[in-house]
């Protein structure tokens, strides 16, 4: 873990983000992912390999967490922003992890509980410099740092998890029932591009 940490340090530091902040930047990105995970079907059987592909990961870097601070549920919303979560564990080794909204079609509320947790472990919280925080910058630099530790068939779920959901709950102000579903149209390696559109100057134009 503390190897794999120390790996998603030095990418955060490195990366090169393709959209910068403001309304036609990260702003749009996420209003067109929010609209296209409110349109997509509550269940696509298509993408149900995609969501399976995700749960060893899951169950692996949850058993890792486990070891390195104190996980505990909360039925509450525990922390109101990124900084508060990290104070918790950097002074208390505990993370709480909301268990609200856990119904999902394909993972059970315990694997989804986990998936939580992982997803603010290893996206919001490091021993030491910069958090990403829980906005659509942050959330992608979250996403990205997932992305290199899982295989391949498993980014179109996780795109939906992390960045479908994310967009929705920062656009809409409430977390959405989750879905099993592709959201098209996006490029789940190159976070930025949307079909449609061009990157001119790190900003959307449609084409």
């Amino acid at each position: 873990m503390k190897q794999l940490l120390e790996n998603w340090r030095k990418f955060v530091l490195s990366e090169k983000l393709l959209l910068k902040p403001g309304p036609s930047g990260w702003d749009l990105y996420g209003q067109l992912a929010s609209e296209a995970y409110a349109a997509a079907p509550d269940y696509d059987p298509a993408a149900a390999s995609s969501y399976k592909a995700l749960e060893p990961f899951i169950e692996k870097m949850f058993r890792q967490l486990q070891s390195k601070v104190k996980v505990e549920f909360a039925e509450e919303d525990p922390y109101e922003n990124d900084e508060e979560m990290r104070q918790d564990v950097l002074e208390n080794g505990v993370l709480k992890v909301f268990t609200g909204g856990t119904e999902h079609p394909i993972f059970d509320p315990e694997l989804n509980i986990k998936l939580r947790a992982v997803h603010d472990w290893m996206s919001h919280i490091q021993p030491s410099g910069h958090s990403p925080g829980f906005d659509m910058k942050g959330e992608v630099h979250a996403y990205n740092a997932h992305l290199h530790t899982i295989p391949p068939a498993a980014a179109p779920a996780l795109f939906t998890e992390v960045i479908g959901q994310a967009s929705f709950f920062i656009n809409n102000g409430h977390f959405p029932e989750q879905k099993i579903a592709i959201l098209p149209g996006f490029d789940y390696f190159n976070i930025g591009v949307v079909d449609g559109y061009d990157i001119v100057n790190k900003e959307l134009v449609e084409k």
